[in-house]
């Protein structure tokens, strides 16, 4: 009889023991002690000022008609950013997948991103332009849209510290090479992309500076020699390097 009754004792503290530690595992945080992974992301230009972000979620920024030149973008995407409503950047139609349109000042949440609304100016009465700003695997993006004038220091405040910018830099219908110079200077990104300047494939109806100017001077270039380029939050340069992408 003893005997039985020390076995079951030692039952009941095995028992208790086995619980306490279950408890204490089940309040652990989940993530202790794991690795983050840092995703690729792949950027690629269509020409313009269209280019398409795509990892687990794909987003696809001012996408242009064919009066602009360039072959119109033949892609599917979750997410479609809109600048302002001028027909060189706002062809949601050419895209399919039934994406979400993100237009005007509306700062939304799409596909659990965050794009965030600055409102600028296209310049010369041509209305309001909207800077895109969003964290997507981990990097920060600014797309400038076309910007046509400086901006002030209450707007470089709101878009805050960015990691990859995609800025025009042709002139005319925008800021011109040395204006997008001095917002990079300030702003300091790792990633310039430049857009909305002259290639061949443009007409007339686009008196706008080519490449060049911008990229007088600067020892950080890489002419990638395709349309695309792959990046993830550890890979980001370490000094700010432009990036000239091809449109094909």
């Amino acid at each position: 009889m003893f005997k039985k009754v020390r076995l079951f004792g030692q039952f009941v503290v095995m028992l208790s023991l086995a619980l306490i530690f279950s408890s204490t595992q089940a309040q652990k945080p989940k993530v202790e002690g794991e690795k983050m992974e840092n995703k690729e992301v792949t950027i690629r230009w269509f020409g313009h000022s269209c280019f398409m972000l795509s990892d687990s979620v794909k987003i696809v920024t001012d996408p242009f008609d064919k009066s602009v030149g360039y072959p119109v973008p033949n892609v599917s995407a979750d997410i479609v950013l809109v600048s302002h409503e001028h027909f060189d950047h706002n062809n949601v139609s050419a895209i399919s997948g039934k994406p979400e349109v993100i237009r005007g000042g509306q700062t939304k949440t799409a596909k659990g991103i965050t794009f965030k609304a600055v409102k600028a100016s296209h310049g010369d009465g041509r209305g309001d332009d909207y800077i895109r700003v969003w964290e997507f695997e981990g990097i920060r993006f600014a797309h400038f849209g076309d910007l046509g004038v400086d901006l002030t220091d209450s707007q470089y405040k709101e878009i805050g510290p960015v990691d990859v910018v995609f800025i025009p830099v042709g002139g005319y219908f925008t800021i011109d090479a040395e204006q997008a110079i001095k917002i990079i200077n300030k702003m300091n990104p790792k990633v310039v992309f430049p857009m909305h300047y002259k290639t061949p494939v443009m007409g007339s109806g686009f008196p706008i500076s080519t490449l060049e100017p911008f990229l007088k001077g600067k020892k950080n270039v890489v002419k990638v020699g395709k349309n695309s380029v792959r990046f993830s939050k550890d890979s980001l340069p370490k000094e700010m390097t432009v990036y000239v992408l091809e449109y094909k």
